[in-house]
């Protein structure tokens, strides 16, 4: 697990997130850090 401390501060998930910015969160985050894979549900939505 490797953890980018510096992308997780100046990018926050927002509060009550719509599944468009979870979406867009996730995919910025595995660009950017490697500390955990986009959830399974997530990504069965982002596939449909």
């Amino acid at each position: 697990m490797i953890l980018n401390r510096e992308w997780h501060e100046k990018n926050r998930m927002p509060k009550n997130p719509t599944l468009q910015q979870k979406i867009e969160w996730h995919r910025e985050h595995a660009k950017n850090c490697k500390c955990r894979s986009i959830p399974a549900k997530l990504l069965e939505k982002i596939k449909n």
